[in-house]
């Protein structure tokens, strides 16, 4: 009979870097930097294992050759110890609803000239 061990590595706050460093890096590069930072908790086999992720295709999806799966992401970090990937995506969604307040603005404002103008 052979007994099984089950290892697992504590959790630790994700690390993280100031916003203009992840604005400079692109996604990949986020996620190459958050599994060298994995490796030294996980082999790459176990990581992706414990990710959910199939480990044929973890490659692809470091080096980009393959959209990353958005519920697994949560969970690499986590693994990872390493929260860029996130981090970035918050940053995007931050630009993208402040260009999304300025155009609504700016069309609300023009409707309003408008309207002024014809009255």
């Amino acid at each position: 009979m052979q007994l099984e061990i089950r290892m697992f590595a504590p959790f630790i706050e994700p690390a993280a870097l100031p916003d203009a460093e992840i604005e400079a890096m692109s996604f990949e590069q986020t996620l190459v930097k958050a599994l060298e930072i994995g490796i030294r908790r996980f082999d790459r086999k176990t990581l992706a294992k414990l990710s959910g992720i199939h480990y044929p295709h973890f490659g692809d999806l470091i080096a980009g050759r393959r959209p990353f799966p958005a519920t697994k992401l949560s969970r690499f970090c986590m693994l990872c110890g390493c929260g860029y990937p996130e981090q970035w995506l918050e940053i995007q969604k931050r630009r993208e609803l402040e260009e999304y307040k300025k155009v609504s603005s700016e069309a609300m404002y023009e409707f309003m000239q408008r309207a002024m103008k014809a009255a």
